[in-house]
């Protein structure tokens, strides 16, 4: 426990701390004067999380009259009620047993949601790297005022210029083009105006068909969405067709429609709901038989194939004009301010993507606890003050069962989403009261499925905190309402290597990040590193970096590659 106050200690002071002293930093760095760069130790920067080195809150209160109330969930349907008004329950009784089948559809579409954004990630990253492959052209050397540039992950680049309408490619994307026609019979000819998705080298899905241009792209697949073919009737032959974005949800009232109408629905996913060039995959809802068909690439159109003939050319272009010859001196391709735009907008795009499996995976351990906990138990001893039958309990909003606990010191504690699916029903938390210093221990009686509404540990905004109760057996000096230090020993130990930075010193480049460390040659060296997770404002270091390296605050006019290094113990000590 000693160690755990003294994180809470640090933690407390830390946010006054860190502002004074990146003041002070920022103000010595922009008055860089040429001198070595001061350099510390990892292992003495290393925040470890500073505010906790648990993945729970550090801190929970007493209640000592525990209420439960089970409200309406539409992804689950009652398929049994133990209990009855007036009935004595005990922790671990059974209230309420649920047919699972809408919440494990839903657990295996939002699985399929995740797997549809990392394929759209990696179509992403695979277009970064042809992007940052590219050689930019100096801005006077552009063919031409309107020359647009067309880049595709395929290694195709297509130069159509505005005023003639006329296309070439040129010859270092030639040779990349029978390259990659010679390795994969997949991947899109030269001179297309069709960009490909690739992954691995291959080509995804299929190309957006052009009849369907101007249709209704869903996110959300509600009891109002409307499938795109007119002759679609549900069945197995002609099932309807929707047309979805990546990510795309399916409402669970529509899912229990299509189960009571036995009817039969394939989803597309397309790579961009604004602009869709290409359909990824698709996947089916069986409404006959209640199950999800994985999603499978769709069929690749037919293409004729090529002659068999030696150094045949690729696919012949307009003929050039003989009278307007290419000037040696002008070259095709992008400028440096074009192409630096057009990675921006794919790291961006990138971002956006991590946050959002980030956030579709946190949606799919819940759904697992749901399915897993088809049998909901009593978190409390009391008894059963009322229970509502499914349909009023959704019009009204009230509880389907409620149960009022009994005199008895219950504790409210939270765990962090990336500790969600660690913590279980019968885990034993140590308690700390803050009034007497007297330590209990409490066991888990129930995890909310849902985070708390408003509630921050001050330093990080973006991690959700989900509510957990425990039940303290015996007497305690605590009453209504008292503070307690909470810690789980399988959530609470950290691993002596790990490396927690705080964010000031470390660095974004596009999507990657980097420290300025010594180097073997004892001059400053730029070492890219991959990161984690953000626990209170300070980055996990995964790799790049051990704790015998020492780094440097990474701003200020002296800090460079090369540049001279000076050792000391810490660098909050910066002058």
């Amino acid at each position: 426990m000693e160690k755990n106050k003294k994180k809470i200690l640090i933690g407390s002071v830390s946010g006054v701390a860190a502002a004074v002293l990146l003041t002070g930093i920022i103000v010595a760095a922009v008055q860089g004067s040429g001198k070595a760069v001061k350099v510390a130790p990892v292992s003495n920067m290393n925040s470890g999380g500073w505010s906790s080195g648990s993945e729970i809150s550090d801190y929970g209160t007493v209640t000592t009259n525990m209420n439960q109330d089970i409200y309406y969930d539409e992804s689950l349907t009652v398929k049994e009620v133990y209990v009855k008004a007036g009935d004595t329950v005990k922790i671990g009784d059974r209230l309420v047993a649920y047919d699972t089948t809408l919440a494990t559809m839903e657990k295996e579409m939002k699985q399929m949601e995740i797997e549809g954004i990392a394929l759209n990630r990696k179509n992403i990253e695979a277009e970064l790297k042809q992007l940052r492959g590219t050689k930019a052209v100096a801005k006077g050397n552009v063919a031409g005022t309107n020359t647009v540039v067309k880049t595709s992950a395929a290694g195709t680049d297509t130069v159509v210029n505005a005023d003639t309408g006329k296309s070439r490619t040129t010859a270092s994307v030639q040779r990349q083009n029978m390259t990659a026609r010679e390795g994969n019979t997949d991947t899109g000819t030269a001179g297309s105006d069709q960009d490909s998705t690739v992954t691995d080298g291959k080509e995804t899905g299929k190309p957006f068909p052009e009849e369907l241009k101007g249709t209704k792209i869903y996110d959300k697949i509600t009891e109002e969405s409307v499938p795109y073919n007119e002759d679609g009737d549900g069945t197995e032959e002609k099932p309807y067709r929707y047309l979805c974005a990546p990510g795309v949800t399916v409402h669970a009232q529509f899912m229990l429609k299509v189960l009571e109408n036995r009817e039969i629905c394939t989803f597309e996913v397309v790579d961009d709901k604004d602009n869709p060039t290409r359909i990824l995959y698709e996947w089916t809802l069986d409404g006959k038989n209640g199950q999800i068909i994985k999603p499978v690439q769709p069929d690749q159109p037919d293409t004729p194939s090529e002659p068999d003939v030696p150094d045949e050319p690729d696919t012949p272009s307009e003929p050039e004009d003989p009278s307007e010859p290419d000037d040696p001196g002008i070259s095709d391709g992008p400028t440096k301010e074009e192409l630096a735009k057009e990675i921006q907008e794919k790291e961006e795009r990138l971002k956006e993507l991590e946050l959002e499996q980030r956030t579709a995976e946190l949606e799919l351990k819940q759904l697992k606890k749901k399915v897993d906990n088809a049998i909901v138990t009593s978190t409390v001893e009391g008894t059963v003050k009322s229970v509502t039958d499914e349909e009023t309990a959704r019009l009204e909003n009230t509880p389907i069962i409620s149960v009022v606990g009994e005199d008895g010191f219950y504790v409210t504690g939270r765990v962090a989403e990336t500790a969600f699916d660690k913590i279980k029903e019968g885990m034993t938390v140590t308690v700390t009261s803050w009034t007497s210093g007297m330590t209990y221990e409490a066991t888990i009686s129930g995890v909310s499925s849902s985070p708390s509404t408003g509630y921050s540990d001050g330093n990080n905004e973006n991690l959700s905190y989900y509510p957990f109760t425990a039940v303290i057996h015996g007497d305690a000096e605590l009453s209504n309402g008292d503070g307690v230090n909470l810690s789980i020993d399988d959530l609470s130990s950290q691993d002596e290597d790990e490396i927690y930075l705080e964010q000031m010193f470390v660095r974004e480049d596009g999507n990657q990040y980097y420290v300025y460390k010594k180097g073997d040659n004892g001059k400053l060296k730029k070492q890219y590193v991959e990161v984690g997770k953000n626990v209170s404002g300070s980055l996990e270091i995964v790799s790049g970096l051990s704790l015998d390296d020492e780094i440097a605050f990474p701003y200020g006019r002296d800090v460079r590659e090369g540049a001279k290094t000076k050792s000391t113990d810490t660098l909050y000590d910066y002058k």
